[in-house]
């Protein structure tokens, strides 16, 4: 009864804009591009905000009416010839595309992510950055994300060492996202026990025309975005993108404001040789939110009780830029060639902790990726071979004045000098040849293998320490001279089996090896550099289905070396980053779809269910015994039921859920599981040329940790956990002109 007014309702205030957007008339009102252009972007740049609309942020990537889509473009195929081609791989990969998500609320990477199985990736208080992981990579990573390689368009987000904030990884400029786990990521040469997520780029021809998106909602949220695509008569194409991003976030010390603008430039030679340049540039003030007690999660004690250590925590980006190129040459009927280079430069000011922090790197890349289609013996064989080599430094500068958290909690010196000057460099280079041959019309037999060398070096001059000297203080002496370097040479083999059952159904297994060097951050510790982190992968899965579609696979991995927490040998009772000798990562990843046809209502009910069964633990540790690991709960996943009227009318709730989950290796601080209901409600035109919705998140109010610090040994009372979004409201309107 509700839904069918609220049909009726939309239908009857729709009817005109409708009338008015899709008609003749608007479009010789709006026929000029570079005046929308102009306009748009003009307000993209300003700082408006929404009077007392008290909901949360948005963010959605958007519908788009795809006018040409040349499938042969090697550098931006259709999300339809990606798939076909994922289906060749003998391991469990898929595609977001933009259909998954274009008619709902996106925050960020976090909500393009949360249908996927296996991977992790949940946002503080609504925030723009998740933490990710697949498979339990990277755990305790203390900075960005490791463990996992973001691509756009196959050339690295990451830094030369591995890292990467999140944040950088744009998922408002993405058609669609490739999700590669573990190690069927090596067709990029990723051989780390996460894999690697590639965000395939809008162009000209698949975003043509001008398109304005404007959202906002709860804790003053605000989302506006202009994007631009145009073909030109010589075959060129283009594409850019302005926006602007700001929410308050649902918690203290959350507010966060991105202003970015992506483009590219396509152009083709010939038939055989085309090229494109991307091109992105962020400016970034990001509020780090504080972890919460147990007891200040669940609003049983005051957010002041105890004090957050560092209650203006903050991260200010300016800027970050990134100049990517690629060019493709098909040199014979199937065969293919791919280079490619990059550049990125970031700078950032680290504030609010123990000292302030000035930080700027830059890193660069080549890559070469070819690919062989022949017979042998009278069966296909696909033959892929690549190189790439990253190359990185970065200098941070750390000044006064020097405050020690509680419980010291005084200004021990108030001098604004520097205090260290810190060089850090790595390197990274891979080869890596993978070959798919059919056995049978029906089983292919894939081989694989990666090498790799690395090189990482971190020098810190200390040029004073704090003035006054406290001599009780835990920080004495706290900056030293350091001067370390390590060298990491290690290689990835691969094994895998893929049989087409039927038609539709497919089974598949892989065995594969990881081997991952660790971070700049994590390559030392105050007693020695730590070694590689190794594992050996075990995984088997089948897809398919008609009515139901069906993606379920089974892992275990044995972690050598894992890059975790150790006992400090000389301070007892103490822990730092080292290598946990043997550790146990396996788990379940279900993913079922389908839709409904509902006759009498001439609609139908799209729905999907995702499931996440992990098992990660220490095995017959010395300190922490066969503990689960934190961070990653044992079990984790959604549900959504959507409702679609042939109108143009969509409503349906979604759920998502998680169990508890340690926060420490110790397992002796657990935060709760949850549970949370979401809904949306919206209208999409059939053309596609607008789309209205409104989206509300957590309907219950209910107060939970979306994550955990990552924590050695934890007390019951200890700040780990960062809270979820609270109940929240989003409302988004988009239209193509």
């Amino acid at each position: 009864m509700i839904a069918s007014t609220l049909i009726r309702l939309i239908n009857s205030h729709v009817f005109k804009l409708n009338a008015f957007i899709c008609s003749p008339a608007s479009k010789r009102y709006y026929s000029s591009p570079l005046l929308v252009w102009i306009t748009l972007s003009t307000l993209a740049l300003g700082e408006p905000s929404f009077a007392d609309v008290r909901s949360n942020s948005i963010a959605e990537l958007g519908t788009q009416t795809v006018f040409a889509d040349p499938t042969s473009d090697a550098l931006s195929p259709s999300a339809e010839s990606a798939q076909h081609r994922l289906q060749r791989w003998p391991g469990n990969v898929s595609l977001v595309s933009e259909s998954d998500y274009d008619r709902r609320a996106v925050l960020g990477l976090s909500d393009v992510l949360a249908r996927q199985p296996g991977v992790y990736a949940r946002s503080a208080a609504g925030q723009h950055s998740p933490k990710l992981s697949i498979r339990g990579s990277g755990l305790a990573s203390p900075l960005g994300v490791r463990g996992v390689v973001l691509l756009r368009d196959g050339l690295p987000l990451n830094q030369s060492d591995g890292t990467l904030d999140p944040a950088y990884a744009d998922p408002f400029n993405a058609r669609y996202m490739e999700i590669y786990r573990g190690a069927n990521a090596l067709r990029y040469g990723a051989a780390t026990l996460g894999g690697a997520i590639n965000i395939i780029s809008p162009t000209g021809y698949s975003h043509s025309g001008v398109e304005t998106q404007l959202e906002g909602g709860s804790n003053d949220y605000l989302r506006l975005q202009t994007r631009v695509g145009q073909v030109f008569d010589n075959g060129m194409d283009a594409f850019a993108s302005l926006s602007r991003y700001q929410t308050d976030g649902s918690a203290p010390q959350s507010e966060q404001k991105i202003s970015r603008f992506y483009g590219n430039l396509g152009f083709m030679v010939n038939e055989r040789s085309i090229g494109r340049l991307h091109v992105d540039y962020a400016e970034m003030q990001q509020q780090i939110t504080s972890p919460l007690t147990h007891a200040q999660l669940h609003g049983n004690a005051s957010l002041d009780d105890p004090p957050p250590s560092w209650p203006d925590h903050r991260i200010k980006t300016n800027p970050h830029l990134r100049l990517a190129y690629q060019h493709s040459i098909n040199y014979a009927d199937d065969d293919l060639i791919t280079l490619g280079a990059y550049h990125m430069d970031t700078s950032f000011d680290l504030l609010g902790t123990l000292v302030p922090i000035e930080y700027r790197a830059r890193d660069h890349g080549v890559s070469v990726r070819g690919e062989i289609k022949r017979t042998l013996g009278g069966r296909d064989n696909h033959f892929t071979w690549g190189f790439s080599h990253a190359q990185g430094s970065s200098n941070s500068q750390t000044y006064g004045p020097f405050v020690p958290p509680p419980p010291l909690g005084q200004l021990a010196d108030p001098t604004p000098q520097q205090y260290e000057d810190i060089k850090a460099s790595a390197e990274t280079t891979q080869l890596y040849l993978e070959n798919s041959y059919a056995l049978t019309p029906r089983l292919a037999l894939i081989t694989a293998a990666q090498a790799v060398t690395a090189k990482r070096r971190r020098e810190i001059t200390a040029l004073r320490n704090p003035f006054p000297q406290i001599p009780q203080s835990p920080f004495y002496q706290h900056f030293k001279n350091v001067d370390h370097s390590e060298r990491y040479n290690g290689w990835s083999p691969k094994l895998g089996l893929l049989w087409q059952v039927n038609e539709h159904n497919q089974l598949y297994t892989n065995l594969s090896r990881s081997y991952e060097p660790p971070s700049l951050i994590e390559f030392y510790n105050a007693h020695s550099t730590t070694t590689a982190q190794k594992a050996t992968t075990w995984e088997i899965g089948a897809r398919g289905g008609e009515q139901i579609h069906w993606d379920a696979a089974v892992f275990y991995s044995r972690v050598k070396n894992e890059l975790l927490k150790i006992p400090d040998p000389g301070k007892p009772g103490s822990y730092m980053g080292g290598n946990i000798p043997r550790a146990v990562h396996a788990g379940l990843e279900l993913q079922l779809s389908g839709e409904l046809p509902a006759e009498k209502l001439n609609s139908t009910v799209d729905w999907g269910l995702s499931y996440t069964l992990n098992h990660f633990q220490h095995k017959n540790d010395d300190t922490f015994n066969n503990n689960r690991l934190p961070v990653i709960p044992q079990h984790f996943g959604s549900v959504h039921v959507t409702y679609q009227h042939p109108s143009g009318v969509y409503v349906g709730p979604d759920v998502e859920f998680a169990s508890s989950v340690y926060a420490d290796q110790a397992n002796t601080l657990k935060a709760p599981g949850y549970g949370i209901v979401n809904f949306t409600l919206g209208y999409a035109h059939p053309s596609s040329c607008f789309t209205v919705f409104l989206n509300a998140r957590n309907l219950a109010d209910k107060n939970y940790a979306a994550s955990t610090e990552f924590i050695a040994q934890a007390n019951t009372e200890q700040a780990a956990f960062n809270p979820g979004l609270e109940r929240s409201l989003f409302v988004g309107a988009k239209i193509l002109w």
